[in-house]
């Protein structure tokens, strides 16, 4: 996850000369990698990818102490300010304003809420809009905007409820049940699947989807006057179920589904009954509530120095190993010359659990590219045993025949894509295809990866509508598996290669295809034209009478020809597009390395050119094939011309024995175009 951090919001608790290109290297040296620095006006925003055990550098707060930590190392002065805390201005003697019930302790270690009165919803100032602003944030009203910049300072999460909206001032934390529903704030009708956790009224209705995404029925608007400020924390695991089921990723979610500092929930919610006071007016009405039934346990650790050295091979003098790790939040509990004990800060108490851990902290902030690099010294007891000889894997031979195509279809000037193995119910709609018919995923990553394909085309396609507009000329392919589904099984995988081109014609791509499956060493192959009789679902891509299958001795090993131009329609591809679909089981099958030599002929061939006209839907192969048998002088035939029903071939005959006249060619001529009149093909002009 990656997070944005202004650097001018950053020194706000990082008080330090550096710039922010110095800050960016030793973080990327030491701690997170910053990516890149955006220049936003005279701003400059850091783009950090957080590890994902480091939740608490989802914050500007964290990434500040980690900074401070490690610029001194370069020769650089600085320090942490920690973030000033006011007291929560609680009135004495005020009853509870909420009942609430938490059904299961587990899914909600700790509940936390105030309630604000006389709240005036309205524009926040220029500065908080400007800051969400360079973190990608947009601002809605200074309520919301508050909740959302003490998110990305402190890396807790806030909800904020119009609390006129909670029916009967009662909350019920529990788990979904399957099938119930729930409108969230971006007006989509979330449907849960069972043990979800959410939150109802006390009229029972569902009023947000914790942890990720508040109710509508819920919401803050112009007319809220008491808000219900909710800081709390939720099952990790069931925070990431719920959010991937869903397909709903929000900063939230990803924020509570690494962890969050119980600890620090506290200081967030007096930070924001601060600002709240500042920016809207509220004023705090009856007791916090504060849920927290087991409190979280952060580990005492005994650190040997020794220990440090001998792992690290450098000798660091205590009070450098005692630094860094003060620096980096640790408290000393005791200490003495070898060693000391240490109270790990809360906001690392779920990533630090022994003296490794720590060793860990202290060589990464001391540097890992400042540790020698030494090979471990060798006893002189030590003796190579013989190891015996590697067994020989086998290696699939279709993937010889897979690369082969690839590299011959890049020889042809295709350029490879690479794609998910999965596609939306939109694509199926878009191609015709049923979406029954295919695996659907039970937890889809989004709604555009929801089903495992049967067919390349639907990706295909997609990359041809993104690429339509940049390219006038477009020759692309993929090869990858496909999946069958199979009841009560895994689903079978069935290697396909697919391209896409404007480029052909039907003829051209008929060439194409059997130079590739000459160059397999597979000939001898039988076109067949798909009319509408051939209607099913397998064809439903092609254009009916421009389209064909190839087989070699009933084995289909492709299926060719002009795209439907309805599924093109529904990619607004105005345009002809050609397609070929290899079965690669079936190629790898009848592949071989096999060559025949031919010598070269002593004596010069008869070459000449014949026209003919054919009746409509005459197939050249099935002619060229006739004529091919008619005689043994007949050596190549080859289609050189066409227009409209005009065909123009040319003939070369050739006698290895000895020279041909055209005495020997006549009558072996006159029975070709006689052959050829029985089916209703005639010689031009004649």
């Amino acid at each position: 996850m990656n997070i944005l951090v202004p650097i001018s919001w950053l020194k706000d608790f990082l008080k330090t000369e550096a710039s922010a290109e110095k800050i960016a290297e030793t973080l990327s040296l030491c701690s997170q990698s910053v990516e890149r620095i955006h220049k936003v006006g005279k701003e400059e925003v850091l783009d950090i990818e957080i590890t994902v055990n480091r939740y608490d550098c989802l914050s500007v707060i964290g990434l500040a102490r980690e900074a401070a930590a490690i610029l001194p190392q370069f020769g650089i002065k600085a320090n942490f300010l920690p973030p000033k805390i006011p007291l929560f201005p609680e009135s004495s003697g005020a009853k509870n304003f909420l009942d609430v019930k938490i059904t299961d302790p587990s899914i909600c270690p700790r509940f936390t809420a105030v309630l604000l009165d006389e709240v005036k919803v309205g524009p926040s100032p220029k500065w908080l809009r400007e800051r969400l602003n360079l973190v990608n944030i947009r601002s809605l009203n200074n309520v919301v905007d508050i909740s959302n910049y003490l998110m990305m300072e402190t890396g807790q999460p806030i909800h904020t409820f119009d609390f006129d909206k909670i029916k009967k001032q009662k909350m019920v934390m529990r788990l979904s049940k399957k099938g119930e529903k729930v409108v969230t704030l971006d007006t989509a009708e979330r449907i849960f699947s069972g043990g979800d956790i959410v939150i109802e009224d006390g009229e029972g209705r569902l009023i947000d989807l914790c942890g990720i995404m508040g109710g509508k029925n819920s919401e803050i608007d112009e007319g809220t006057k008491r808000v219900l400020f909710f800081v709390q924390a939720y099952d990790p695991v069931r925070i990431r179920k719920t959010s991937m089921s869903l397909g709903l990723r929000t900063e939230a979610a990803m924020r509570f589904e690494r962890g969050i500092d119980l600890e620090g929930i506290i200081p967030v919610i007096n930070r924001g009954v601060s600002l709240m006071s500042q920016l809207a007016g509220g004023k705090v009405t009856g007791k916090m509530i504060d849920i927290y039934p087991q409190k979280q346990v952060t580990e005492k650790i005994s650190l040997d120095f020794d220990f440090v050295g001998e792992r690290l091979g450098v000798n660091l003098p205590a009070k450098e190993i005692l630094k860094i790790l003060k620096d980096l939040g640790f408290s000393v509990i005791k200490e003495n010359a070898k060693g000391a004990v240490l109270n790990v800060p809360s906001w690392r108490a779920k990533d630090i659990k022994i003296k490794e851990d720590v060793l860990e902290e202290v060589a990464r902030i001391y540097g890992y590219f400042r540790l020698p690099s030494l090979l471990p010294p060798l006893t002189t007891e030590f003796v190579l045993s013989p190891q015996p000889a590697p067994k020989k894997g086998t290696i699939n031979p279709s993937f010889k025949w897979e690369e082969r195509i690839k590299d011959l279809l890049k020889a042809f000037s295709f350029s490879e894509t690479y794609n998910f193995s999965f596609v939306s119910e939109k694509d199926l709609e878009r191609c015709l295809l049923k979406k029954e018919d295919h695996l659907k995923l039970a937890n889809p990553l989004t709604s555009d990866l929801e089903y495992l394909r049967l067919s390349l085309f639907p990706s295909l396609l997609q990359a041809w509508l993104k690429n339509q507009a940049n390219f006038s000329q477009i020759k692309i392919f993929e090869m990858a598996n496909c999946y069958w589904p199979k009841k009560n099984d895994l689903p079978e995988e069935k290697m396909k290669a697919a391209l896409l081109t404007n480029e052909e014609n039907f003829r051209l791509l008929k060439g194409l295809l059997e130079e590739i499956l000459i160059e397999l060493g597979i000939s001898g192959l039988t076109f067949s034209l798909l009319d509408e009789s051939q209607n099913d679902e397998t064809n439903i891509f092609w254009q009916k009478n421009k389209s064909a299958t190839v087989k070699k001795g009933g084995q289909l090993l492709a299926t060719m020809g002009e795209i439907n131009k309805k599924i093109l329609n529904n990619y607004q591809i105005k345009t002809p597009v050609f397609g070929l679909e290899l079965e690669m089981a079936a190629i790898s099958s009848l592949a071989n390395n096999d060559k025949t030599f031919n010598p070269i002929p002593e004596f010069p061939p008869i070459i000449e050119d014949l026209s003919f006209v054919f009746p409509e839907k005459t197939a050249i192969g099935e002619v060229i094939s006739l004529i091919k048998n008619i005689n043994p002088l007949v050596g190549k035939i080859e289609l050189i011309d066409s227009f409209k029903e005009t065909k123009t071939f040319r003939l070369i005959y050739q006698d290895l024995k000895g020279n041909l006249t055209d005495k020997e060619i006549k009558p072996v001529r006159e029975k070709i175009i006689e052959s050829l009149e029985k089916k209703g093909i005639k010689l031009k002009n004649k």
